[in-house]
């Protein structure tokens, strides 16, 4: 998995660089101070000896070794104390090589250059406590790594999740507009098929009614109609009283509106070849007349009829 870079990562590599770089820095000054500033060497003791053989001696006992007098000792000045720097490390003494002596002179042994040992444990401090300091920057970036890493697999998981989400909830919406479409489709077609069987009920109930109309039209321009409108007349004519005036060939016309129980409710004259007082005995006649008598078949049942009054009289 690739890794994340953070922001503090980069400052943290930065002030390491920085730290990294003072350090050789003030590493380099300070050699170049303590090269400048080292103590000067110790004043060596000089002995003036001289080795003398036996042989060159004349006149005293043999295996006698005359030696000289000791000179006086010399006072030398301790070297002055120099204050230990941290993180130092002091470079050992230089030495004048010895002037070159004869074979029968004695040469002393220079002497040994010592070790801080206050600093050498120092510069071990140092080293060890930048070695643990190294390993837990290391430990730092690794943690910081680990975390990264988790908090990538956590968003990758949680981008995941979605995903599935969204998927489950277009799969549902996809579901869910199929079943709203077929529940559509079916409702279309039963209110197809029912529009269809109300036109066929509505089609043949027509059809019933053109036949009855036409039956009925048939029937009241046929002779069950004009039996019907003979009872009236007659019965019409039976209930007339003839006024004086009335002269023979009366011809009138009666428009006549009743009732279903055959009650006459208005009764107007129409067409007349009489004079007022027939015309008036003749609606006086049909509103005795009444009930009129009912047709042989219901169907011809109308409330207006009219009549052509005839009187045979």
């Amino acid at each position: 998995m690739q890794r994340l870079e953070r922001r503090s990562d980069r400052w943290i590599s930065a002030g390491l660089s920085v730290l990294l770089h003072g350090a050789l820095i003030g590493a380099l000054i300070y050699g170049w101070w303590t090269f400048h500033h080292q103590p000067a060497p110790p004043p060596t003791l000089a002995i003036d000896a001289t080795v003398v053989s036996s042989k060159s001696l004349k006149g005293g006992p043999a295996g006698v070794e005359h030696k000289p007098s000791p000179s006086p000792p010399q006072t030398v000045s301790p070297p002055p104390v120099q204050e230990v720097q941290p993180q130092t490390v002091t470079p050992p003494p230089q030495t004048t090589p010895p002037p070159s002596l004869s074979d029968d002179q004695t040469v002393p042994s220079p002497p040994k250059p010592t070790v801080d040992k206050a600093i050498e444990q120092k510069a071990k401090e140092q080293a060890e406590q930048k070695a643990e300091a190294e390993a837990q920057r290391k430990a730092a970036e690794r943690k910081a790594e680990q975390e990264s890493e988790k908090r990538a697999a956590a968003e990758a998981e949680r981008k995941a999740k979605e995903a599935e989400a969204k998927k489950r909830a277009e799969q549902q919406r996809v579901a869910e507009a199929k079943r709203k479409a077929e529940a559509e489709r079916k409702a279309e077609e039963q209110r197809k098929a029912a529009e269809a069987k109300a036109l066929a009920a509505n089609q043949a109930e027509l059809a019933q009614g053109i036949d009855a109309e036409q039956k009925l039209l048939a029937e009241r321009s046929g002779p069950a109609m004009a039996s019907w409108a003979q009872l009236i007349t007659a019965k019409i004519q039976r209930n007339w009283y003839k006024p004086p005036s009335a002269r023979p060939g009366i011809d009138c016309v009666i428009d006549i509106t009743q009732l279903p129980d055959g009650e006459v409710s208005t009764v107007k004259v129409g067409a007349c070849n009489g004079d007022d007082a027939v015309r008036q005995s003749i609606q006086d006649a049909a509103f005795r007349a009444s009930p009129l008598p009912a047709p042989p078949n219901p169907d011809l049942f109308e409330r207006q009829i009219q009549v052509e009054f005839k009187p045979t009289e």
